[in-house]
Order: C-alpha cells, then structure tokens, then sequence
C-alpha cells in the first residue's frame, strides 16, 4: 500500500516574472503607438498656428506700361496698316418701271332677291282615251274611259297631287274617278296616278278611270288641286308643251 504525504507536491506553469515583462511590453507597445498617433494628428509639437488670409501681408501689384487712351467716339478706329471703312450713304430705295394700270374690276352683280311669299306656277294637261275592260264591264248606258294627268310644279310650293283631285266634265256634269274601271285600268299595264307630294321643278304622271255617258265625245279633263296659296297659279296646258317645262324624274308616291 502506497503511504500518504502530507507535504504539497511542487507546482507547474509559467514563472509570474514572465507575465511581468509581457506586460510591461504590452504597455510599452501601446504608449509609443499613442504619441505617435497624436503626432500624425496634431503635427509636431512646439509649431506655431499658420496666419488666416487677413494676416497675408499684400503683394505690391507690377506697374504696367501706360497704353493710348481709348477714342471718346463710339466709331470703330480703322485697321492699323489697312484702308478704313467706307461710308455707306442712304440711298433712296429703287424706283421701278411703271406698268399699264390694273383694270378695274367690275362690281359684282347683286343677287337676285328672294320672293317673299309663296309664287310660280303648276302646269299640268290632260287628254281622255276610251278603252274596254274584259273582266268588268260598265253599266247600262255607260262606258269607260281612262284620262292621262302629267303635273309640273314650277311654283315654290310645294303641291299635292292625288287621283281624288281630277275629274271629268261632259254637258255641265262632273264625273270623279271610277274605282273598278281604275283597276282594270292599272292592270293593263298603266301607271295609275298616285298620291305624291311634288316638290318645286319636279313632275308627275299617271291614269285615272272613269265611267261616263255612252257616246260622250268632247269630255274636257279637270284638276282642282287644294291648299294652294292664291299667290301661285294652276294653268292648263297643251300636252306637247309639257316637255319644255317638265323638272326631274315623277317623284316617289307618298305611301
């Protein structure tokens, strides 16, 4: 068995001298960096502070050779060793050879004016043809006709034009348009007369049917249209002369 000893066993590790030098190194480290630093900083010690711009002492200015005195006129002086400038006079500005005379213009012609109401006329002819029907035949005593009506608006009106606003007139009597005989009339081809607003310089044309006295001759046709100022004229005309009067094409029926 091993025996016990109470004396303490020797110690191991660095000697305290040596921490004692690092440290003092250490110290000696950091003293010579800090006044080296402060010297970076402050600039040496013992110098004086540099004078501002107001303690400059003034520099005397060179004295610079006196040249010629400048020209009290505002005229340019001319060019050393050169002629001088010549002086333009004012001219007087060109005069140019004098042409013929523009001719006069001649005043525009003043417009016709305007009517100030409602004028013109509206032509219109008319001739009676008799003609037979296959299908209806007319009463006893009676025949039927069919009356050609071309209407030509040379009024500034407007005029209606309706098949209820013809007639016939035989012997002091009035015969109006004939409803079946206007069929039959229609069906063979011919252009019934429609009802049409007619505007002014425009024509219209068609056939109305009528049933009249057998043996009828010299039947005169008639046309009454309605709601025409007193200002415009209703004036009957030859057939053939409807051709120098007549406008554009017939108008379109009103529907």
């Amino acid at each position: 068995m091993a025996k016990y000893s109470g004396k303490p066993g020797k110690k191991t590790g660095t000697p305290l001298f040596v921490w004692v030098i690092v440290a003092v190194g250490v110290l000696a480290i950091l003293g010579v960096g800090s006044f080296f630093g402060y010297r970076i900083l402050h600039g040496p010690t013992g110098t004086e502070a540099l004078p501002t711009a107001r303690e400059m002492p003034s520099l005397p200015r060179p004295d610079l050779p006196a040249g010629p005195a400048l020209p009290e006129s505002a005229e340019m002086p001319p060019l050393p060793q050169g002629p001088a400038l010549p002086q333009v006079e004012p001219s007087e500005p060109p005069q140019l050879p004098e042409g013929p005379a523009l001719p006069e213009a001649e005043p525009a012609p003043e417009p016709e004016p305007e009517p100030a109401g409602p004028s013109g006329i509206v032509y219109w002819a008319g001739t009676v043809h008799p003609f037979q029907s296959h299908i209806v035949q007319p009463q006893a005593g009676y025949q039927y006709v069919t009356a050609l009506y071309r209407v030509v608006n040379k009024s500034t009106a407007t005029v209606h034009v309706d098949h209820h606003l013809v007639a016939l007139q035989y012997q002091g009597q009035t015969y109006y348009p004939y409803v079946w005989a206007s069929g039959m009339d229609a069906m063979a081809n011919r252009r019934f007369l429609s009802p049409v607003d007619l505007a002014p310089n425009s024509m219209t044309e068609g056939y109305v049917a009528f049933q009249i006295p057998l043996g009828a001759s010299g039947v005169e046709p008639a046309f009454s249209p309605q709601g025409l100022p007193a200002e415009i004229e209703v004036r009957r005309v030859k057939m053939e002369e409807l051709p120098s009067l007549a406008g554009p094409a017939p108008s379109r029926p009103v529907r």
